[in-house]
């Protein structure tokens, strides 16, 4: 009879630390039910960096209670008001965690939201998941952000210049992206960058479930999922009068050109692409179209609506860009450009 082997404990592999990055301002009245649910999460190890950006209502004696009776949780201040994208970057520099999560003020995390988007990061740079939009008091809309977006995956940094789909609360990331990120573009909103940046180098993974709670009211940073008027009531005339009053179409043309830009000063994979795309869309604005088919068609695959076959893509995109240049060409000339390149 065989002696019983002794028995030898397994090694338990250590849950890797994430830093929830948390930025506030003037943000008590929703703070606590974030602050519970960010500490409620299971099944991972965390910390939460939260910096407030200067407020003037009770944001910081909360997160100060929350601090003293929890370990995980550590308070920053600045001294004045840096603004949405540059509180995010300095919270961000704070973290020391393996794995990097930014949080918004008001919103409510599902309790394994972290478990699933580490269990889904792989090899990944970023992970991400959609959300479900909830109103000022809590209560479900009945949208997602899925329903408003064609939700991007994969390594093709080139579809996130015409849309991001990456909301940074509903992230998870590597800190080696923010460190090749930083600083952030100075007009654009920190979760595009990152996407862009994930994309370019180890992709991007999509989690198809909403593990996040958006909150959408008027004080919200991202116009995303915003309610809507129920009905116009003006004419065709006065529609078109206002939209064009509005500058949108040479703004969409702008902000893309500054996008691709940006992405084409950096090393990144494609960055080649942006630099293409920032030529083709400011000379496109100045009336110059020729390059603008040829640049379609090179990235056909990339280019929005991202159904179907590229040909269709192309074509439909193609269409769209004359609509907006003919558009933008009857919209009042800017005395400085929208979006500064």
């Amino acid at each position: 009879m065989l002696a019983p082997r002794p028995f030898t404990a397994c090694p338990v592999t250590p849950s890797p630390l994430i830093s929830v990055a948390l930025c506030t301002w003037n943000g008590a009245g929703h703070l606590r039910e974030q602050l519970d649910s960010i500490l409620g999460q299971r099944g991972v190890t965390l910390e939460l960096v939260a910096l407030d950006d200067a407020s003037t209502d009770g944001s910081v004696a909360i997160l100060e209670e929350y601090a003293s009776r929890d370990p995980r949780v550590q308070v920053h201040r600045n001294t004045e008001n840096l603004g949405h994208l540059r509180s995010f970057e300095a919270c961000m520099r704070l973290c020391r965690g393996e794995f990097i999560a930014p949080a918004d003020q008001d919103d409510i995390w599902d309790p394994d939201k972290l478990r699933i988007l580490l269990d889904a990061i792989g090899d990944a740079d970023l992970a991400y998941c959609d959300s479900e939009y909830i109103d000022s008091d809590g209560r479900l809309i009945g949208r997602k952000v899925s329903d408003d977006l064609t939700m991007h995956q994969g390594r093709d940094p080139v579809r996130y210049l015409f849309q991001n789909t990456v909301s940074g609360h509903a992230a998870l990331l590597r800190p080696a992206v923010l460190a090749d990120a930083l600083p952030f573009p100075a007009q654009l909103y920190h979760d595009w960058w990152l996407a862009i940046r994930a994309a370019a180098g180890h992709g991007v993974v999509y989690v198809d479930r909403p593990l996040v709670k958006f909150r959408r009211h008027g004080g919200a940073a991202s116009a995303l999922g915003k309610t809507k008027p129920e009905a116009d009531t003006r004419t065709r005339e006065e529609r078109k009068r206002d939209r064009l009053a509005t500058g949108k179409n040479r703004k969409w043309i702008e902000e893309r050109a500054y996008v691709a830009k940006r992405y084409g000063e950096t090393t990144w994979l494609g960055h080649e692409r942006g630099a293409a795309w920032h030529r083709v869309f400011t000379q496109s604005l100045a009336g110059n179209r020729r390059e603008l088919w040829d640049t379609i068609w090179h990235d056909r695959h990339s280019v929005p609506p991202w159904s179907g076959h590229g040909t269709w893509n192309a074509i439909r995109f193609w269409f769209r860009c004359r609509r907006k240049l003919q558009r933008a060409a009857q919209e009042p000339v800017p005395t400085t450009p929208i979006f500064r390149a």
